[in-house]
């Protein structure tokens, strides 16, 4: 049976991620109900009192127990009241000393009054409420069930559907706590509770199809909080249904700003191969110039991404964005040869430069720029050097290096480097072909 609550707590943790309010099993009570949920639901009539014992320090421990409770500090609190009530025998203490007792996660040894109490006094609900509590963590689980069908007949509180669904949970009678927590859901649309039904469907009752139309009727009725569109996306996950979570992620990025959701959002855009719905939303719903700028140059879309890239520069003051001006500029030339539009290319990449940019992938896109376009191959070659002293073994800077090094006619150096290339690449890649040819076909000689 330890298995059956290890199993719940775990799928829980599983599934309702990323929230910090999720549900768990309290460590000490073994009781879904929430310790701190007990009081607000308790009837604060109690019972008209007995003829008592009276105690000459009693106003000073009611409160300094009432103190230590409010500092949960529940262990030392609910020693003052078992003295309290040993010493007075009033039962508002036996109530309170029980209570603190429970969230303490200790076993009360005033339980047989507890009994005595709910006998005398069968309509009083927070009595009861403390005897089911006690018997699950005793894993008395059928006496917790004897009271959790006295419980929801004597009341339609939501709490109390929820505490007595518990039993059935312990023992595995998964339908049976369903339909409780059903009603408690249905009083109250507690997410929470919710939330316990779809973990119990999806991870023992294998009704994962149910499960997400719970979610989505929920969704449709009382909006996605983030824990809801968090566990309908989990579930969608599983599944494998990116067209599915994409609507829930753009929800959660557009309600809550939050830039993990916005990152996830273009993620699936892209994993299901729409940079178009990626680039919409950034261009309609949610501001993110530089996720935007890169989307654009994915989609190949270079003159919006240079537009984009000169309103960055101003805007964040980033010299790295001259460097990316450059790049889309050139990308966006329909004559990649016209050597008035390459000057004003140069030109960003110098500013770039003189502003200490000195990003590898930075220097080898304008090296190569300078060797490929014969515009100034000895200076080409320097900068890629300086790219590789940060990366010495990236293929594509070596790439590069070899043509700046064919181009001078160091055909000896061109093949060696090359060759290098060839053999962690392959021959797939056009350049890398081309590259390949034109040295291996000039340096045979020189091999």
């Amino acid at each position: 049976m330890n298995k059956i609550i290890i199993g719940l707590v775990g799928f829980t943790a599983i599934y309702l991620v990323g929230c910090s309010s999720t549900y768990h099993v309290p460590k000490s009570s073994k009781v879904i109900i929430n310790k701190e949920q007990l009081p607000i639901y308790n009837p604060k009539n109690f019972s008209k009192k007995r003829k008592t014992d009276s105690i000459p320090n009693e106003d000073e421990l009611i409160i300094k127990a009432i103190w230590l409770e409010e500092q949960h500090n529940y262990k030392e609190s609910n020693k003052l009241y078992a003295k309290l009530y040993e010493e007075t025998h009033k039962e508002e203490y036996l109530l309170k000393e029980l209570t603190t007792a429970h969230y303490a996660g200790i076993v009360s040894k005033n339980l047989p009054q507890l009994k005595k109490y709910i006998k005398q006094h069968p309509d009083n609900l927070q009595a009861k409420r403390l005897l089911l509590s006690f018997n699950l963590q005793l894993k008395k689980f059928n006496q917790a069930k004897t009271i959790a069908e006295k419980l929801v007949k004597q009341s339609n509180q939501a709490i109390d559907y929820e505490l007595s669904a518990n039993p059935y949970i312990f023992t595995g009678d998964y339908p049976k706590a369903v339909s409780l927590l059903e009603k408690a859901y249905q009083s109250t649309a507690n997410e929470d509770i919710l939330l316990k039904i779809v973990a119990i469907e999806v991870n023992y009752l294998h009704q994962i199809d149910k499960a997400i139309a719970r979610l989505e009727k929920h969704q449709r009725d009382k909006g996605c909080s983030e824990k809801i569109c968090l566990q309908l996306i989990s579930i969608y996950l599983q599944q494998n249904r990116i067209d599915k979570v994409i609507p829930v992620y753009k929800s959660l990025a557009i309600s809550t700003k939050k830039e993990i959701y916005i990152e996830k959002l273009i993620e699936s855009y892209l994993y299901n191969k729409d940079i178009k719905g990626a680039i919409d939303f950034l261009e309609n719903d949610y501001h993110n110039d530089a996720l935007l700028y890169s989307l654009y140059m994915e989609n190949k879309e270079y003159n919006k991404a240079h537009t984009l890239a000169q309103k960055l520069l101003k805007t964040t003051n980033d010299p790295k964005w001259y460097a990316e001006s450059a790049i889309s500029l050139y990308e966006a030339l329909s004559n990649k040869s016209n050597k008035k539009e390459l000057n004003q290319v140069i030109k960003e990449f110098e500013k770039a430069l003189k502003l200490g940019v000195r990003n590898p992938v930075y220097l080898n896109y304008y090296g190569y720029t300078l060797i490929d376009k014969d515009i100034d191959i000895k200076k080409g070659i320097n900068i890629i050097k300086e790219a590789l002293v940060q990366e010495p073994e990236n293929t594509y800077f070596l790439d590069s290096l070899a043509w700046g090094e064919y181009k001078l006619g160091e055909c000896a150096k061109a093949y060696k480097t090359m060759k290098k290339v060839v053999e962690i690449e392959g021959l797939k890649e056009k350049d890398i072909i081309e590259h390949w040819n034109a040295i291996k076909n000039q340096c045979k000689a020189d091999k």
